[in-house]
């Protein structure tokens, strides 16, 4: 080998090994950077003529774990619709209120049985009667609270359909867009990984909202596509579009009666399509944007049918189940339909016979003498309180309910319902706590596949350093043999 040839491959020794170094800093610096992919640069031996003529440097890529990181992106979207599914049950119980605590609904309810059994004894005392007539607009003022809360629901989830669905269409245009860059610059030569991480990143960023899958393109570039096989980026954008509602979300409210559904412009001469969604079969279901439909226009409503039912019950059972003496003139008993309420759907229009309500002109003894009562009657009178307290307490047959089966009392009744959508939270809540598991470890395990190990780059930078030191070695020995040879 002679000194020309040493020379130069020390020297290209002496760039491989500087570039190596470059790498290794550039990954641990970024070692704790989201998103960030471990840098490799590839070098690998030159030969001319079959002889060693040094090293060359190859390509710089970003390590991926294509298989790990579509399992993490459908987790991540299976925990988003888990959790969405969660909050809203969170949400409803809260409104419903845990039996045995105060202000629940359940509750409520037994105190109005047990406080009208105590006026039944007791039909003279004043204080009974007040106490009877305050328990019952209770029970009624937390029905339309509960009505109320249905409607906050729904329209909160309307509205976050509408940001979700912004977010993907702007997260499918930054994709595109650097789509584009990358596929520039990897004609030129240029390095783009950091590219690479900002989509890397950008795409983690949707994951929750609809599952994702990817596939490579030529020139670096990635087409989006859903799980269930929607387009969503190949070559063009395939936006998604959604309009919000204008106003609260009642219970009337439906897709096509107010509502949105989701539609999407697939390149139609039609205009955008109309998508299935939150149907299980759905091409964009199994993430958050799904759930939120499955909560506006499923979960919600059907809480909110169980509410109206209830409050048909209330209605119907202080009105059939009593003497139509202890009735008002219209017929109308304790509870009835107002003309107008803070939500569409009998349970945002209950409210007390105002007969008995004295914040609305009533007396409380009509409750003892009857609703139509002009005047006060006998006040050991007991027989209409008596009626009112087995109306109450007597079993109904729970026409239309879908968390009973049996007849039941008023507060037993409300008992169930709570019971019922508590069992349906608590299996969300398990699944959340599960999901949240497994990701944690598949991340780990991405992270570990992808990320940067710093106690093994450092070991590597202690090889680059002493590759470094021989080629200069070499370079310097190289040297010193020019300088022999020049004094000859």
């Amino acid at each position: 080998m002679g000194i020309a040839t040493a020379l130069t491959n020390a020297k290209l020794g002496l760039s491989a090994s500087a570039r190596l170094a470059d790498t290794i800093s550039n990954n641990v610096s970024n070692a704790m950077t989201p998103g960030f992919g471990r840098r490799s640069t590839e070098i690998n031996s030159l030969s001319l003529g079959g002889l060693g003529s040094g090293a060359r440097i190859g390509a710089t890529t970003r390590t991926e774990a294509p298989y790990l990181t579509t399992e993490r992106r459908a987790l991540d979207a299976s925990l988003g619709a888990t959790a969405t599914r969660s909050d809203s049950y969170a949400r409803l119980l809260e409104a419903f209120g845990e039996p045995g605590s105060p202000g629940a609904l359940s509750t409520l309810a037994t105190r109005l049985e047990t406080i009208l059994m105590s006026a039944t004894a007791s039909p003279q005392s004043q204080a009974k009667l007040t106490d009877a007539v305050m328990a019952a607009k209770s029970v009624a003022e937390a029905i339309a609270s509960i009505a109320d809360e249905t409607v906050q629901l729904r329209t909160e989830a309307d509205a976050e359909i509408g940001r979700q669905v912004g977010r993907v269409n702007v997260a499918l245009e930054a994709v595109q867009d650097i789509n584009r860059k990358i596929a520039s610059l990897a004609l030129q030569g240029v390095d783009t990984t950091g590219l690479q991480d900002e989509r890397h990143r950008i795409i983690d960023g949707i994951a929750s909202i609809i599952p994702l899958r990817t596939v490579s393109r030529d020139n670096g570039q990635l087409s989006l596509y859903a799980q269930n096989g929607g387009a969503l980026l190949d070559g063009r954008i395939f936006p998604l579009e959604f309009t919000p509602a204008t106003g609260p979300v009642t219970a009337e409210m439906g897709v096509g009666t107010g509502l949105s559904g989701l539609s999407q412009d697939q390149g139609a001469s039609t205009g955008p399509v109309p998508v299935p969604v939150a149907t299980g079969r759905g091409l964009f279901d199994g993430g958050s944007l799904a759930a939120l439909f499955e909560v506006r226009d499923s979960i919600v409503p059907e809480f909110s049918a169980e509410m109206d039912v209830y409050a048909g019950d209330m209605v119907a059972r202080f009105r059939d189940s009593v003497p139509a003496a202890a009735l008002d003139g219209a017929g109308q008993g304790l509870f009835i339909e107002t003309s107008t309420g803070p939500a569409a759907g009998l349970a945002g229009r209950i409210g007390l016979n105002p007969a008995v309500d004295p914040a609305a002109g009533g007396a409380v003894w009509r409750l003892r003498d009857g609703l139509s009562a002009a005047v006060p009657g006998a006040e050991g009178f007991g027989t209409y309180l008596q009626a009112l307290a087995d109306a109450m307490v007597v079993p109904r047959a729970p026409g239309g309910l879908g968390s009973q089966t049996a007849a039941n009392g008023g507060a037993t009744m409300a008992s169930e319902i709570a019971s019922f959508f508590a069992g349906r939270a608590t299996r969300s809540d398990e699944d959340r706590s599960y999901l949240t598991a497994r990701l944690s470890v598949l991340d780990e395990r991405e992270t570990n596949r992808i990320g940067v190990d710093t106690d093994a780059e450092l070991q590597s930078l202690i090889l680059v350093e002493q590759s470094y030191a021989a080629n200069a070695r070499v370079l310097s020995v190289a040297d010193d043999l020019l300088k022999l040879l020049m004094e000859v």
